[in-house]
């Protein structure tokens, strides 16, 4: 991997946290408060941040941070209930001063190959600016509603919702962490990331005053079960106003939200839609498919907004491929084209038989289907149609049939979607 002359990659300390703060409120145009300071510094897994320093005095003060990177370590739930280690790439951003240099193309080669050497077999991410990680070959491999919930919007009745309890507190760590990560590894939709990394869990508690908005200190909800194990949980935070009218008008905001079971999401939302004060629950990010759009009376009510969620980059696509579900037999040989990891790229043979997978090389072998990097990425967790692609011309069929067939093994009972922000 080159680094551009005159910058260096090297591992950023615990105690160079201001420095990567500063960068990143340059790269990202705002400020961080004093009080805020310990917040997000809390938020960052030191174990894994990479940065570009400056070696060359020409390009700025010897031994200052020009560009900075973060990744989170995760188990992510793909088709068929297997958790699979991806990285969780974060904090990304270069100094406005150093931009069109190469550090963003060097950092990104970097955190790929690391994630491939610690046996990650993807790295995932949300995207600040799309096209900017395509060219590094995610794709976008789930998409994410962001709905609005009436006060009092009427759910159909769900079986044992109102024999389970409900605890309404601030979101704490100490107290609440375990019930959290517990919750967040039985979830089974595909996207979905466990919390056993400390940094990972402890990001989810972190509570700046910048992310407040105006509206209360985070809070958290806890639906129990008669034993008094936690089944689902939502962070939220509330936001009090009245109308012209002098009416309470309040919003409730939850960003991360997780229920094992549909009688446990029948009593999340009944108890967040039916607070006192407030007027509407804007809820994200739900799956094209969350059972919540399934149990409202009303479904036009919530005025659903389609975005994207991941992006998805695989580094290492037999042990990608070999992890997930297919849902019908399969026996095709595909050619993967990667740029950046020579050993993805020729043709592999995939097969399936009772869901589970089969990968091997298949070298010399004509290709029944040709797909880039960025596609096969976008549809491993089957957020979109292997046919989707093809259709827009970025997937192409050699052998009549295979393409159909390779579809509908890749599809997912379940759309994906993370339900964490990261």
């Amino acid at each position: 991997m080159s680094v551009t002359p005159g910058y260096r990659l090297i591992s950023l300390p615990h105690d160079r946290a201001e420095e990567m703060l500063d960068v990143n409120t340059w790269a990202f145009t705002g400020e961080i408060r004093a009080e805020d300071a310990a917040a997000f510094v809390a938020e960052i897994p030191f174990p894994r941040v990479r940065a570009m320093e400056i070696e060359d005095a020409a390009h700025g003060r010897v031994g200052s941070v020009a560009g900075v990177a973060a990744a989170y370590t995760y188990r992510m739930r793909v088709p068929g209930g297997a958790h699979v280690p991806v990285a969780g790439l974060t904090w990304v951003g270069v100094h406005p001063g150093h931009r069109r240099r190469g550090l963003l193309r060097a950092m990104m080669a970097d955190h790929l190959s690391d994630a491939r050497a610690r046996g990650e077999v993807a790295s995932a991410l949300y995207a600040a600016e799309t096209e900017i990680y395509q060219r590094f070959g995610y794709g976008l491999a789930a998409r994410q509603l962001d709905v609005r919930l009436p006060r009092g919007a009427g759910l159909r009745d769900v079986p044992g919702s109102d024999a389970l309890r409900v605890r309404l507190e601030d979101a704490s760590l100490e107290h609440h962490g375990e019930a959290v990560a517990r919750i967040q590894g039985r979830l089974e939709r595909p996207g979905t990331p466990t919390l056993d990394d400390a940094a990972a869990l402890r990001s989810r508690f972190s509570d700046p005053l910048a992310h407040r908005r105006d509206s209360e200190r985070m809070r958290i909800l806890l639906v129990e079960d008669a034993r008094g194990v936690p089944v689902a949980y939502a962070f939220f935070r509330r936001h009090g106003s009245w109308d012209a009218d002098g009416l309470p008008d309040g919003k409730v905001h939850t960003w991360s939200f997780g229920a094992e079971t549909p009688a446990a999401a029948h009593r999340l939302w009944s108890v967040l839609a039916d607070l006192d004060l407030t007027g509407v629950v804007e809820a994200a990010p739900l799956a094209a498919d969350d059972p919540l759009l399934w149990m409202l009376k009303d479904p036009r009510s919530v005025r659903p907004r389609l975005r994207d969620n991941i992006w998805l980059r695989i580094v290492d696509v037999p042990a990608a491929l070999t992890a997930r579900e297919y849902l019908c037999p399969v026996d095709a040989v595909i050619q993967v084209d990667d740029p950046l990891f020579r050993d993805n790229t020729g043709p592999w043979r995939v097969t399936s038989r009772d869901g589970e997978g089969h990968v091997e090389a298949a070298p010399g072998e004509e290709p029944d289907v040709v797909i880039g990097i960025q596609e096969l990425s976008a549809s491993y967790l089957g957020g979109v149609s292997l046919q989707a692609l093809a259709s827009a011309g970025l997937v192409e069929e050699r052998t009549e049939g295979a393409l159909h067939a390779l579809a509908a093994a890749f599809e997912s009972t379940q759309a994906p979607v993370c339900n964490l922000f990261f």
